[in-house]
């Protein structure tokens, strides 16, 4: 059985996801439907920026077509909808990711011979091509108005949140195993040098093609979870925009971690949210999270990063004044101290005897 981390900042980490859902369970019973319709928003962002932290934070390759695996997962749940294929959402959420990973193959393809800018172009590419599909066939059930259906037992908008809790959760416990495990190893070895990784023994073509395959993945069960969440999709929800703002948050709040996914899904619904209070353009957040992207590249740590140096600092901190404590000398009673009685101690009564 895999041990929790050893490091005090990855433990704090996990225990802040940990209460994170366990207030999530608490919450969707207590908040009004519409911050509860915006927390099940915030959690299919999550799972979208779990899979680009994958491919982009852990590997360290660029993807700009993210929601486009996201758009192939809708579209399959869409099409087992219509077709009244039998299992359900569960069953047809797991489809639509397994139904995106061939295209995230297809695109890790060109990911071994090509790096950087190169490799971002290829995918915006894929993203602009997908785009040019979508505005030309539309989604399965959308001239009909023939809505997702919910799982029953989740019909209600609390449920709905619980249900794509879950998926969170499993998802992010899984990333986390495979992290510790010898792919999440190679993937790391394969962000700081692909020669270096090489001399390891380590396969760049299963590391590469593999980042990408699960990636598609779980992109794809966030578009499918999204399906069910809206009822009915729109091209517009998986445009080329969409994923290079996805990217931008990625990068800006550290998407390879599951509390930094958490944060960017926060500010994909959040900050738009208070922009239309303020009665701004919400296009203005693509700004903000265009230089949060460039701040984060420039300093080399993201909102996720810094928190768990922070964590770090902070245990460290009170480790040490823990252990200053517990070796310190004890001061020296006062000659004039009382005993618990209220009586002179045995040592001052001897003082006072020999006295003239």
């Amino acid at each position: 059985m895999p041990s929790l981390p050893k490091n005090p900042a990855a433990r704090a980490a996990l225990t802040v996801v940990v209460g994170a859902v366990v207030a999530g369970v608490v919450v969707a019973g207590v908040l009004p439907a519409y911050w509860v319709f915006l927390a099940t928003s915030l959690l299919v962002s999550a799972i979208a920026l779990q899979s680009l932290g994958l491919v982009t934070g852990r590997a360290g390759m660029i993807a700009l077509c993210q929601m486009s695996f996201a758009g192939v997962g809708a579209w399959v749940v869409g099409a087992l909808n219509v077709a009244q294929f039998p299992g359900g959402l569960a069953v047809w959420v797991l489809a639509g990711g397994i139904a995106a990973v061939p295209f995230g193959v297809a695109i890790g393809l060109p990911a071994l011979r090509l790096r950087g800018i190169n490799l971002a172009i290829v995918t915006l590419g894929f993203a602009a091509a997908f785009d040019s599909v979508l505005s030309t066939i539309s989604f399965p059930g959308q001239t009909k108005f023939l809505a997702v259906p919910r799982p029953e037992a989740f019909d209600s908008d609390a449920g709905y949140f619980v249900f794509v809790l879950i998926w969170y959760t499993a998802i992010a416990v899984a990333l986390e195993l495979i992290a510790r495990s010898r792919l999440g190893t190679g993937w790391l070895a394969l962000r700081h040098s692909e020669r270096a990784a090489a001399a390891h023994g380590i396969s760049i073509p299963r590391a590469k093609l593999s980042a990408f395959a699960i990636s598609a993945f779980v992109a794809g069960i966030s578009g499918g979870l999204l399906a069910g969440f809206l009822g009915t999709l729109v091209s517009d929800n998986f445009n080329m925009i969409q994923s290079m703002v996805l990217f931008a948050v990625a990068t800006m709040a550290g998407a390879q971690f599951a509390e930094g996914a958490l944060i960017g899904g926060l500010l994909i619904v959040i900050f738009p949210e208070i922009l239309r209070r303020l009665g701004l353009a919400q296009d203005i957040g693509n700004v903000v999270f265009a230089i949060g992207a460039t701040q984060a590249l420039s300093t080399g740590e993201s909102m996720s990063e810094a928190l768990r140096r922070n964590l770090r600092k902070l245990v460290s901190r009170r480790a040490r004044a823990s252990g200053a404590r517990a070796t310190a000398p004890r001061r020296p009673r006062p000659a004039g101290h009382r005993c618990r009685a209220g009586r002179p101690c045995p040592g001052l009564a001897a003082q006072w005897a020999r006295l003239p």
